[in-house]
């Protein structure tokens, strides 16, 4: 992720030079998952499937913990505040940024890249294809648990505000990306309602499988750019 990261900054770096009047800064914070440190939870062994889950639960939550935490750490000592928190994130991170979209309402801007914002289908494409990452089997319970918690799978009602509504959600994939599809995605954004003023856009990109391309990297500095610093 860090090519991505500092790709990313050399763009907007250059957007911003020469420009006059005021436009805001950017803060970037990068998280690693390291999914085959230690297969348990809780001291538990768990199955892939559920293991790799609860990694981009952990990955969410520790967004949502940034969140409280850096405002102290950046504006503690000044008038700045902290106005716009975006969330982006590649492969299964990726999940993890849709997952924290959908869980925390401070976040305004979700940049998932190739990424999908329906755990179960991944782990079924991955099933069937030369590059496995989860096994066959996935247990009831760990099925029942991540139906109750995916995104896909959490409609808004009385209890739960629409977490899109007025928010800025740019999906980007590989026409040709045979480990994550992009027919969940698509449907996923057809279904969800961001309001009169959320944007959400899927940018499919030809010619390109599973690869963070840097015509994808621009997409993302433009976008950025666009929704939360001009």
């Amino acid at each position: 992720m860090t090519p991505v990261v500092s790709r990313t900054l050399n763009i907007l770096t250059n957007k911003s030079k020469g420009l006059y009047g005021a436009y805001n800064n950017l803060r970037i914070v990068t998280l690693e998952s390291h999914e085959r440190i230690n297969q348990s939870v809780d001291g538990e062994s768990v199955s892939e499937a559920e293991y790799v889950y609860r990694t981009q639960e952990q990955l969410a939550c520790t967004i949502s913990a940034l969140i409280d935490m850096l405002p102290m750490v950046l504006c503690s000592n000044t008038s700045e505040t902290i106005n716009t928190w975006a969330v982006a994130g590649l492969g299964l991170g990726a999940h993890a940024a849709w997952m924290a979209m959908d869980r925390d309402p401070r976040l305004h801007v979700c940049i998932p890249i190739l990424g999908s914002p329906d755990f179960l289908d991944i782990a079924a494409s991955r099933d069937s294809t030369y590059f496995p990452l989860l096994s066959s089997c996935m247990s009831y319970e760990t099925r029942e648990y991540i139906l109750k918690r995916d995104p896909v799978s959490r409609p808004a009602n009385l209890d739960r505000p629409n977490p899109f509504l007025n928010k800025q959600i740019l999906a980007i994939v590989g026409a040709q990306d045979h480990m994550v599809p992009i027919l969940p995605t698509r449907r996923f954004l057809n279904r969800i309602d961001v309001g009169p003023l959320g944007t959400k856009k899927l940018v499919i990109q030809e010619g390109v499988g599973h690869q963070c391309t840097q015509e994808m990297i621009v997409q993302m500095a433009d976008f950025i750019w666009d929704v939360a610093l001009a």
